[in-house]
């Protein structure tokens, strides 16, 4: 008997007490009216009480049997729920005695690990589609970018709108003696990156009108951002005074700044760091040889990761193509380079290829 399955076992056992419970009823019948049968009718009412209590007998015989298969039938699903836990989905059992229990088992835990990834899959997508909407509650935050004229230089930039999750961060402001500028962005958006490029641009607000040198406003805008736990943030901060042919400026990118002059492309590395770190004491850089007609280009290293390639093959892409073309505004040099950026995207099957893309185009005039 208990090699039987219990699919099998519970409609015999059921089976074999009615069949019980109904051969009493007859033997009983059978003796009642062989024995009690009276023709003139005496004792009529006995014989029907007899049937009324076998009929009640029979009904608390199969509740009391009814009971116990419902309690054997929950003792039953307890001790699966408890064996559930110890079931190898991978595993096979020879055992006749219990491969038909334990196939049972694995398909119940298959069927419930199936539905535990399907809805933790399903909150994770609402998680992340809730986290890219606050991530574009708060990009949306900050005022657009306007570039005011500066004596000396003209300013392009790409895109004036954080209009994405992951937008990078770009000002120029206006200073007494030159301007400062900073482009920062994070390669992965979140809530938590919106909240920092939301912090940075309160920092630089704050010297939005001032009468302050470019240097000067560098030093405090960098002193500010040691006071901020700024995690894995690209960041390039940079200014240029009274004397135009000199840039200083804090660069922890990947990607470098190019200078586009008539002899070419130089680059003007960054500071050492990949990304900014707060903890970490930093010192500004001095480029020179900036000339008249020169260009000067920040990109985001989030078009590296997008493209697939590195600051030298860009360079690479760029370099005959901008001097075959040679500009004469920051904003040709600008549309060139989105044109250029492009068709590479193009080229590798991108969808947009200019959704992460971040660039300043400054060229001096004076």
């Amino acid at each position: 008997m208990k090699r039987v399955s219990i699919r099998k076992k519970i409609p015999f056992l059921i089976g074999l007490f009615c069949f019980i419970l109904f051969l009493a009823q007859f033997l009983l019948a059978e003796f009642a009216f062989t024995h009690w049968q009276n023709p003139a009718g005496n004792n009529v009412l006995n014989f029907k009480m007899l049937g009324l209590y076998l009929s009640l007998a029979f009904s608390v015989a199969t509740a009391f049997f009814t009971y116990h298969l419902l309690g054997f039938i929950y003792k039953m699903f307890l001790r699966a729920a408890s064996e559930i836990q110890h079931v190898d989905l991978g595993s096979d059992t020879d055992d006749e005695e219990s491969s038909e229990e334990a196939s049972l088992l694995r398909s119940i835990k298959l069927a419930l690990f199936q539905a535990e990834e399907s809805v933790s899959g399903v909150n994770f997508e609402n998680q992340f589609d809730w986290e890219l909407s606050k991530a574009v509650s708060l990009n949306r935050m900050v005022p657009d970018l306007e570039l005011k004229k500066i004596q000396g230089w003209d300013i392009s930039a790409f895109p004036s709108i954080m209009r994405h999750a992951n937008s990078d961060y770009m000002r120029i402001i206006k200073t007494k003696d030159g301007f400062v500028g900073i482009l920062a962005g994070h390669m992965e958006p979140g809530v938590t990156e919106s909240a920092e490029r939301l912090f940075i641009h309160g920092i630089i607000s704050a010297y939005a009108n001032t009468d302050e040198s470019s240097f000067d406003i560098l030093d405090k805008i960098e002193s500010s951002f040691h006071k901020l736990s700024l995690q894995g943030l690209k960041l390039s901060l940079f200014g240029i005074g009274s004397e135009k042919d000199k840039l200083k400026f804090l660069h922890f990118m990947d990607m470098p700044v190019f200078q586009f002059s008539n002899q070419g492309i130089q680059v003007i590395e960054g500071s050492g760091d990949d990304s900014w770190h707060a903890l970490h004491e930093h010192e500004f850089s001095m480029a020179d040889g900036i000339e008249i007609g020169d260009y000067l280009v920040w990109g985001s290293d989030r078009t590296l990761k997008e493209f697939g390639l590195t600051s030298f093959e860009i360079m690479e892409e760029f370099v005959d193509y901008l001097l075959d073309l040679s500009p004469n505004s920051s904003r040709e040099m600008l549309l060139a380079i989105a044109k250029k950026m492009e068709k590479m995207g193009k080229e590798r099957n991108l969808t947009n290829p200019l959704e992460k893309l971040s660039i300043f185009v400054l060229r001096r005039t004076k």
